[in-house]
């Protein structure tokens, strides 16, 4: 099977009635362990250790700075984990022939694809409620994403728990959108820390911000036109309420995305206008021109 086969294989009738993960009803010990040990790596690990890694800008820092590169060292290690956890199982329910009671070969293969998943899907609302929390500042549009993101994260969890007739669909469409989340994300915290380690090389940001602005459109198209046709597969087995809340919730998340695209594009032009302007203070001053600066001058005229 393939991932035409999407919706008959993940029926309710191809499928056991048993739950689709026996950890899911212990979702909240598993989301409370995870935030403890986001605080644990912050204060055991990171806040020791990244004074000494970034020695040269650390003490002139401000205090807002430092946590967000530290905030952004968490986002990674975070994603590694659940690209290393969820990554399997993902290609095998949605592109492979497995069910989610099917088992992973681990741990003697107690560990199921849904157990997995489930594993994946209480890490990144944790990671989410850990950014609230720590940084001191986050625009409005970074914090709808978070807040929508832990509550369907948790409701659909929820759904599951509670053997919901919709809730084997809710729950892997869930796990396509939020796979791909993780996915986006990794260009946008390399993007940012840059950001805060070689601010003033604007050559360098410029390229950086184009291919994370590049990224994102990318893989949200690619993101959107997945997630649409397993939306239209399983239409006919939704409840009235999935089928009105679903596609509402991925628009205004999708359109989180399409903003951050938007901001990286922003962020280049800055630094391309910031660094054609220290080379018309140059010239205003009588300072020479590198040679570097002598042939962007000539491309922009």
């Amino acid at each position: 099977m393939a991932f035409s086969d999407f919706a008959v294989r993940h029926s309710p009738e191809n499928n056991d009635p048993a739950p689709i993960s026996v950890l899911s009803p212990y979702s909240n010990i598993i989301l409370t362990l995870s935030i403890i040990t986001l605080f644990i790596v912050k204060h055991a690990i990171l806040e020791p250790y990244l004074p000494h890694i970034y020695a040269h800008m650390w003490g002139p820092s401000s205090d807002w700075i430092k946590r967000a590169l530290l905030t952004l060292h968490i986002a990674a290690l975070v994603r590694v984990v659940l690209i290393v956890v969820g990554l399997f199982p993902f290609i095998a329910l949605v592109f492979g022939s497995s069910k989610l009671s099917d088992p992973v070969d681990i741990f003697g293969g107690k560990v199921t694809m849904g157990d997995c998943l489930v594993i994946t899907m209480n890490i990144l609302p944790s990671f989410y409620i850990f950014e609230i929390i720590h940084r001191s500042r986050l625009s409005i549009v970074t914090w709808m994403h978070h807040v929508g993101s832990i509550l369907t994260a948790q409701g659909t969890i929820t759904l599951v728990t509670y053997g919901h007739a919709n809730a084997r669909y809710q729950f892997l469409l869930i796990t396509v959108w939020g796979f791909f989340d993780v996915i986006m994300e990794l260009a946008p915290i390399f993007a940012l820390t840059r950001l805060r380690l070689v601010r003033g090389n604007h050559d360098h940001l410029c390229f950086v911000f184009k291919v994370t602005a590049l990224w994102l459109f990318i893989l949200n198209n690619i993101q959107s036109v997945m997630v649409i046709y397993l939306i239209w597969m399983i239409w006919d087995e939704w409840v009235l309420v999935f089928k009105i809340i679903t596609p509402v919730l991925y628009m205004a998340f999708t359109a989180t995305q399409w903003h951050q695209a938007y901001l990286y594009m922003k962020l280049m032009r800055r630094e391309l206008e910031e660094k054609f302007r220290k080379i018309a203070l140059k010239e205003v001053e009588g300072h020479p021109l590198s040679p570097e600066e002598e042939k962007e001058k000539e491309k922009e005229n």
